[in-house]
C-alpha cells in the first residue's frame, strides 16, 4: 500500500495491530481511532457514515481509490487515446464529406451566378427591344392620327364631268362642243346633218336626219330611245 495511506486521525500507517478502513464520507481511519469515536459517526467530520475495511476483499470502487496513479493513468490514457483516434477518424470523414459538398455547392453557385448574369443581359436586351417597339408603335399611331385629321379637314374634290354635246341653242346643236366631239366632227367633215324647220304655225315638225359617220362612231352612239324621241311629233325643231 502506498506511503500516503494512513489514518486521518493519528496519521499512522497500517500494521498488524492497526488496520485501516475507509468511511463513506471519504476519510481513512484506523481500528484504534475508530474505537475512540461514536459508532456510526465519523471521528473526523462527525457525519453519519459507514466503514469498509481496506483489504484484498474490498470492492473495486474502493480499490481504484488506492491504486497506483501511474497504472490507472496509463490504462485510462490508452482507452482515451483509442476513443480519441476513433472519434477523430469519424470527424475527419464527416469533415471531408461536408468539404466536398461545400465545393459542389460553390460550383453550383458560380454557375447560377453566370446564368443569372446571362439572364439579366437577355432581360435588358428584351426590355430595350420592347421599348423600341412601343416607341415605333406610338410613332405609327401619331402618324395615322395626323393623316386622319388631315383627311377630315380636306375639301372634297369635285368630280370632273365630261359632256359631249351642249344644250341646243338657237335651234342648232353644239356651238360649244367638247374637244372630243370637235375631233370627231373634223374627222368626218364630209357628212353633215340637215334639219328642216317648222313651216308656219304648224306644230308638226318635219325633221329629217341624215345618218352621218359621226353618229356611227364607236366612241359615241346615241341610244335608240333618244333617236325615237327625236323623231316623234312634238319635238322642237333643231
Amino acid at each position: 500500500m502506498s506511503f500516503w495511506v494512513c489514518c486521518n486521525s493519528c496519521f499512522l500507517c497500517s500494521s498488524a495491530e492497526r488496520k485501516l478502513a475507509v468511511t463513506t464520507c471519504g476519510h481513512v481511519i484506523c481500528s484504534i481511532c475508530y474505537q475512540k469515536g461514536k459508532p456510526g459517526k465519523c471521528l473526523i467530520c462527525s457525519s453519519k457514515c459507514q466503514v469498509s475495511a481496506l483489504s484484498e476483499k474490498s470492492s473495486a470502487e474502493v480499490k481504484v481509490l488506492f491504486s497506483d496513479i501511474n497504472g490507472t493513468a496509463t490504462k485510462h490514457f490508452t482507452e482515451i487515446s483509442k476513443v480519441l483516434k476513433f472519434q477523430t477518424r469519424h470527424q475527419k470523414r464527416i469533415l471531408a464529406y461536408y468539404q466536398q459538398k461545400s465545393k459542389k455547392l460553390e460550383d453550383v453557385l458560380v454557375k447560377m451566378r453566370q446564368e443569372m448574369q446571362q439572364m439579366t443581359k437577355k432581360l435588358n436586351e428584351q426590355s430595350t427591344y420592347i421599348v423600341k417597339l412601343e416607341n415605333s408603335l406610338q410613332q405609327q399611331r401619331t402618324e395615322n392620327m395626323e393623316v386622319d385629321d388631315g383627311s377630315l379637314f380636306r375639301k372634297p374634290v369635285p368630280a370632273t364631268r365630261l359632256s359631249f354635246i351642249t344644250s341646243p341653242q338657237d335651234g342648232r346643236l353644239g356651238p360649244n362642243r367638247s374637244p372630243l366631239q370637235n375631233s370627231l366632227s373634223s374627222k368626218h367633215s364630209t357628212s353633215s346633218a340637215t334639219v328642216s324647220r317648222f313651216q308656219g304655225a304648224s306644230l308638226t315638225p318635219n325633221i329629217s336626219y341624215s345618218q352621218t359617220l359621226a353618229w356611227k362612231s364607236p366612241i359615241f352612239k346615241p341610244l335608240s330611245s333618244f333617236r325615237h324621241s327625236m323623231s316623234s311629233p312634238g319635238c322642237p325643231p333643231l
